[in-house]
């Protein structure tokens, strides 16, 4: 299994532009778990704004980072080319520990189940190997617009 997609790959992927782009890679550990990371550089956009001078990664980012490497678990199959993943519920969120400028968030996440477009997924992120953050969330997968 161990699929590696990069950057280039998760903007393909991934609806987003390169700057809320909340993934640097992710690999698929299983068919229904992933391992994925971004890199806080500190001339993270960010952090100019969010307490300046003491600058740290907001809990919504944090969650969208958990979002987003979820989410490939599906947008990375051939059939989900052209659709996205919205989220529709969050649930059981923690943010335990501040993320500073030059760290890594390291997340864990498990697709629970996939039902009539329906996607549960359990995360858990990590900084140092000290969790800082984790989520449940519910998504939904839509048709392309275009």
């Amino acid at each position: 299994m161990n699929k590696i997609y990069k950057i280039k790959d998760l903007l393909d992927i991934q609806k987003n532009t390169k700057e809320f782009l909340m993934m640097d890679e992710v690999e698929i550990l299983e068919d229904n778990k992933a391992m994925g990371k971004k890199i806080f550089n500190e001339d993270f956009w960010i952090f100019k704004y969010h307490w300046p001078g003491d600058p740290n990664v907001p809990a919504v980012f944090q969650t969208e980072v958990m979002t987003q490497i979820s989410s490939i678990l599906i947008l990375g199959k051939p059939q989900h080319n052209n659709k996205t993943l919205l989220v529709v519920n969050s649930n059981n969120l923690k943010f335990k520990k501040k993320i500073l400028p030059n760290e890594t968030l390291i997340v864990y996440t498990e697709l629970l189940s996939f039902k009539r477009s329906l996607a549960k997924f359990s995360a858990r992120g990590f900084v140092n190997d000290e969790i800082c953050c984790a989520g449940d969330f519910l998504m939904v997968l839509q048709e392309d617009l275009i």
